[in-house]
């Protein structure tokens, strides 16, 4: 396709620059030696020869536009001149300066990505060779005596011929790979910076799905509670004051929480840089955070409790958080979706295999809702867990009814927080 374009625009200025340079230096000398060869007797041999010369010059110029077709009409045209060139003509004309225009067109086919005229332009070349190499033997055979010095003379011309021919299509051929391991350089260079592009597009999407997971996470549960304890003061005033105090109160307690968590987050976010570990940059609620959390999410209608079976142990700040975070937005989905009463279990089992998080709801007719529109919620909490190298289940319970969300986490320190050691 780079090769018709090129046609079609036609021989670029350096092209017809070479050319001119070669018609200016070779041309004048094959002029000069024709017609003093040919003298007046041999005018129209001159005058053949020479305009087979000014062709041959004129192609000079599309040597690369059309390697395949310039070569072989190069090679035509050397060949009429080895025809002009036999017994009996003035002179040998295949042997004049401008022959030497040639060996460009050899090299410009060595140097194209046309496999043909690459091998046509060896081929033709060192065929080219031997016809004048016979010629030169025939238009002066030889004596008796001086028949060693004559051969001699002629090897030595058919060496040069050839030696010629394949220095060109050598220097052609080492142009081509040249040009072809610069490309494929350039090629590889583009493709990994397209890599690293991707990369960085992928960083960016993975940063700000952390951002909107966090956000989601501190906010969401917030405004639910928040939400829940309003709604039971709006239903609690005139009827029960001092309950309405309170859920106003809670109302009040959670949004400076929420305000707290948002500060950190933020802070978070601000000081955060390329090549930090995520985890720590992310606010730090952990296990301990856990007993002020189900407390914060209980309101008129809603209880909650925690139980921790085993020994705790310490882990990682990423393992707590993670189980802050699922407990968080577990409670967070059973005030969305299941309407009051409701019972919240949050139950925290130690073991030799890690720490297992379950929490399980009451929350009647929920299930459908839950299942029908995951959310970015479930999707947050399995994002957490399995970053952590943990494992996440949720749906509907089969004990009884209601929804278990299931998380276990790894405890030991082996592997840290974001894969880095």
């Amino acid at each position: 396709m780079k090769d018709a374009t090129t046609a079609r625009r036609g021989p670029s200025r350096a092209d017809l620059a070479w050319a001119a340079v070669a018609a200016a230096a070779l041309l004048p000398i094959t002029v000069a030696e024709v017609l003093r060869v040919a003298g007046p007797a041999g005018a129209v041999w001159a005058g053949s020869v020479l305009a087979l010369f000014a062709l041959l010059h004129l192609f000079v110029a599309l040597r690369r536009q059309w390697p395949r077709a310039a070569i072989a009409v190069a090679s035509a045209l050397m060949l009429v001149l080895a025809a002009l060139s036999l017994p009996g003509m003035p002179g040998l004309a295949v042997l004049q300066a401008s022959s030497l225009v040639y060996l460009a067109f050899v090299y410009a086919a060595a140097a194209s990505d046309d496999r043909v005229a690459g091998v046509a332009g060896l081929a033709l070349g060192l065929a080219g060779a031997g016809i004048i190499t016979g010629i030169v033997f025939l238009s002066d055979r030889p004596d008796d005596e001086a028949m060693g010095a004559s051969t001699g003379a002629v090897l030595a011309l058919a060496g040069s011929l050839a030696g010629g021919i394949g220095a060109a299509w050598a220097l052609g051929r080492y142009r081509r790979e040249t040009l072809r391991k610069r490309a494929a350089q350039e090629l590889a260079l583009a493709q990994a910076a397209e890599l690293r592009l991707q990369g960085e597009l992928r960083a960016v999407a993975e940063e700000r799905r952390r951002i909107a997971r966090e956000l989601h996470d501190v906010i969401a549960h917030s405004l639910a509670v928040m939400v829940a304890q309003a709604e039971a003061s709006r239903l609690l005033v005139g009827r029960d004051d001092e309950r309405a105090r309170g859920a106003i109160e809670h109302v009040v307690a959670t949004g400076r929480a929420a305000m707290g968590d948002m500060r950190g987050l933020l802070g978070a976010l601000a000081e955060s840089s390329p090549g930090d570990d995520p985890t720590t940059r992310e606010p730090s609620p952990g296990l301990d955070a856990l007993p002020e959390l189900v407390e914060r999410s209980q309101s008129p209608g809603r209880t909650a409790d925690a139980v921790v079976v085993g020994v705790p142990a310490d882990v990682r700040p990423g393992v707590g958080l993670a189980a802050y975070r699922v407990v968080q937005e577990s409670l967070t989905n059973t005030i969305r979706h299941a309407p009051p009463p409701t019972h919240s279990r949050v139950r925290i089992e130690w073991d030799a295999a890690g720490l297992t998080v379950t929490v399980d709801d009451d929350g009647r007719d929920a299930a459908a809702a839950r299942e029908s529109a995951p959310g970015r919620g479930l999707r947050g909490m399995r994002d957490r867990v399995e970053q952590v190298g943990g494992g996440f289940e949720a749906g509907p319970r089969t004990d009884a009814p209601g929804w278990r969300v299931v998380a276990r986490l790894p405890v030991g320190s082996e592997v840290d927080d974001g894969g880095s050691r």
